[in-house]
């Protein structure tokens, strides 16, 4: 690949600070190995990641159902046994692995909303691919901690209920997934432009569900079929040390450690002159850490009126909602397993069949995508807003049908596993909603002038990421724990009113007009979408496919207090008043 030359005029305007990045090579860790960063590097990461997690995600709910087992029933019994006992099946068991389950993941989900802030301005400051090691590690440690619960004669196996929360604290210390999920999708915004995010979002996503598609269809092809093993386990963690090495040797870094750094005293120095004062500082550093991200959903002022823009507030209370709905996966394990006594083989298989609809999901949207402009030209203001408009609708489309598959379970799935397969097949197509939902959110912060927060937006999806699996945990478990006895399908309507709101919520989402003015165009102040105010560093059009950007640009731009407001007043943040 050829290096990127840009102007001076566009290295001014632009509205993500590249200055560091301008100075360095984008290289890998490798001296003999130079590549520019680009999004197609981090696809292995994750498709193999995912593909790790697909194969664990029903010996998981073995581990969880063993632990409950023994706690309720024989101490004496062989522990990788106690699935398959006759008694395991029991109400009582169902609700305690439910417990279980809901307690793992809120100790991941507390520490990840604690520290998704930090690790996410952490990656703006140092580069991304330090933040990837980091939590491919913690994610080695959680699938480590499984294999030690369930060794029988071990420490951890005498104490499995109390020691298995020692995987996802290790896990949630370094982000959890929100921090993963912000760091992937940081590194994308380093490497593409405004505006163009949504199919590259869509893209990832779809990588996702294929990995989470793959690996019980590995485990099942070449790991035992029934009962428990170890191995599925020993393998996940040998595909993420693989990773954990690609990302420190081969994958480029797309962000580098800024020049202007932080030259105020070390929490080490305050220490030494005042413990109080440093603990203090320490203290407001991390509180700053943890809430600060959450500033990006504050409703903004639009300049010279009393309005305000709540594009991005309704974005984010959706994206948190639907966080929360989402959920119901975890619980639909334990509900097909209970209803249908499957094995561990066919809740991988259930893991796989909506792989096919999400493929056909994808094709759609390829085709329904708004065209981009002439190619090598930044996005209009219509384009901009016509992708606005489309990622609201296909998010609105996808929850909602996603929310009538769930309604459906809960009213004719019944005793019908095939019925209860094609509806699990119909809820992938919800897959289009999380990435438009996000690139949603880009496309309005962009629309606000803040591009340059980029990092910040993914670690506040994060930060809402984590509150919600806070939430739904307990949320769930409690709805299940009580109704598995005589309505075990009201997690599915729970889920489908999530949902359902979700789709009401974003009604009130929409871009500005965009309407012929001669001077707006020329001024920033005026347009923030302007060509003035992208990215000049953009490597798009490598990753898209030509006829996504096949349009001239000509529409000028004038704000009329609708859906968005101006550009930010300072040189990078938000307005300043929104943070007192």
């Amino acid at each position: 690949m050829h290096p990127h030359h840009h102007t001076g005029h566009e290295e001014e305007n632009s509205l993500i600070a590249r200055d560091d990045v301008q100075h360095q090579p984008f290289r890998t860790t490798l001296p003999f190995v130079r590549y520019r960063a680009h999004t197609y590097w981090l696809l292995p990461v994750i498709l193999v990641f995912s593909m790790s997690r697909g194969i664990t995600s029903s010996p998981r709910i073995q581990v969880y159902k063993a632990i409950a087992c023994r706690a309720l029933m024989d101490n004496s019994t062989d522990f990788t046994s106690l699935a398959d006992l006759p008694g395991c099946d029991s109400s009582d068991v169902q609700a305690r692995a439910a417990k279980i389950q809901a307690g793992v993941i809120t100790c991941m989900s507390v520490l990840s909303a604690i520290s998704t802030g930090f690790w996410s301005r952490l990656g703006d400051a140092h580069g991304r691919k330090p933040i990837l090691i980091t939590f491919m590690s913690g994610a080695l440690v959680m699938e480590a901690v499984f294999v030690l619960v369930m060794r029988q004669n071990s420490f951890f196996g005498r104490h499995a209920e109390q020691l298995i929360y020692l995987g996802p604290a290790a896990e949630g210390f370094v982000g959890g997934l929100s921090t993963f999920n912000g760091v992937v999708h940081a590194y994308v915004a380093d490497c593409t432009r405004h505006g163009s995010r949504s199919k590259v979002f869509s893209t990832i996503q779809g990588i996702v569900f294929v990995g989470l598609s793959l690996g019980p269809w590995f485990g099942g092809l070449f790991l035992p079929k029934t009962g428990y093993s170890h191995s599925f386990f020993l393998c996940s963690i040998g595909l993420l040390i693989c990773t954990i090495l690609y990302v420190l040797f081969i994958c480029p870094e797309s962000k580098f450690p800024s020049e202007t750094a932080d030259n105020s005293p070390s929490d080490f120095q305050r220490l030494k002159h005042s413990p109080i004062q440093a603990m203090r500082h320490v203290s407001v550093k991390f509180i700053t850490a943890l809430l600060s991200p959450l500033f990006v959903f504050a409703p903004q002022r639009i300049r010279g009126t009393n309005k305000r823009s709540w594009n991005m507030t309704l974005v984010g209370l959706s994206f948190l909602i639907y966080c929360i709905s989402i959920g119901v996966y975890s619980a639909k394990y334990l509900y097909a397993q209970h209803v249908y006594t499957w094995t561990t083989a066919q809740l991988g298989n259930l893991l796989l069949s909506p792989v096919f609809t999400l493929t056909s999901c994808i094709v759609v949207i390829h085709y329904l995508k708004p065209k981009r402009s002439s190619p090598g030209s930044q996005p209009s203001p219509s384009d901009v807003a016509a992708e606005l408009v489309f990622d609201k609708y296909l998010a609105q489309i996808s929850l909602l049908v996603d929310g009538l598959a769930d309604a459906l379970v809960a009213a004719i799935s019944n005793k019908s596993q095939a019925t209860f397969v094609v509806l699990s097949c119909l809820s992938s197509f919800t897959s289009g909603g999380n990435p438009a939902l996000q690139s949603l959110a880009a496309v309005c912060l962009h629309a606000l002038g803040h591009s340059d927060e980029a990092g910040t937006l993914f670690g506040a999806l994060g930060v809402l990421n984590s509150l919600a699996h806070i939430i739904s945990p307990t949320l769930y478990a409690t709805t299940y724990g009580a109704t598995v006895a005589s309505f075990p399908q009201a997690i599915f309507v729970l889920a489908a009113c999530l949902l359902f709101t979700i789709v009401a919520l974003l009604l009130g989402v929409w871009p500005a007009s965009v309407i012929p003015n001669s001077t707006a165009l020329s001024d920033p102040e005026t347009n923030p979408l302007s060509g003035d105010f992208s990215d000049p560093t953009d490597h798009s059009e490598d990753f898209l496919p030509s006829d996504s950007i096949d349009r001239e640009s000509g529409t000028d731009y004038k704000y009329n207090g609708i859906g968005t407001s101006p550009p930010r007043t300072g040189s990078g943040g938000f307005d300043a008043s929104h943070h007192s």
